[in-house]
């Protein structure tokens, strides 16, 4: 058994641990959980968060949202606010593969953790975190059973 293999079970064994969660979304966050505790990603305190994320939303093109950092919480790491183009994230630490997933959010202007999600925060690991993230994590969400786009199609640059 490789180890892609053993990263798939871990994460289809972690997805039960999101029981307020849709299948498909409990998935995904299982997934990225099994990525960033195998890769992890860079940590930002609240005071740096800000200014990383315009340097991302620059590089993206997009405009900036509003950071909100609130207590930590049990239930989220961190939430996005598509009609208000804001970003809440939860205690004193954020990483950078959480902040991500919230910027994908307002990339694809949705809540839902569908295919056009996973494509765009693969595209986003990949320019802001590095390819071997990118990597594993497109093959962790291709091996739960999750769809996705071919690779090349998530790895094009704006």
């Amino acid at each position: 058994m490789n180890a892609l293999n053993t990263f798939v079970q871990v994460a289809v064994a972690r997805a039960n641990e999101y029981q307020k969660c849709s299948p498909e979304q409990a998935l995904t966050y299982a997934c990225e959980d099994i990525v960033d505790n195998e890769l992890g990603s860079r940590n930002f305190t609240s005071r740096h968060i800000d200014e990383w994320l315009q340097y991302v939303c620059t590089r993206e093109d997009i405009d900036t949202p509003q950071v909100v950092v609130g207590r930590a919480v049990r239930s989220s790491l961190a939430s996005a606010d598509i009609e208000s183009n804001t970003i809440c994230f939860r205690g004193k630490v954020t990483t950078a593969a959480t902040a991500l997933h919230e910027v994908a959010h307002v990339i694809v202007g949705a809540d839902s953790h569908g295919v056009l999600f996973r494509d765009e925060l693969v595209r986003l690991a990949r320019a802001h975190i590095s390819v071997d993230y990118a990597a594993l994590l497109y093959g962790v969400y291709q091996g739960v059973g999750l769809e996705m786009s071919p690779w090349p199609a998530s790895a094009s640059q704006r």
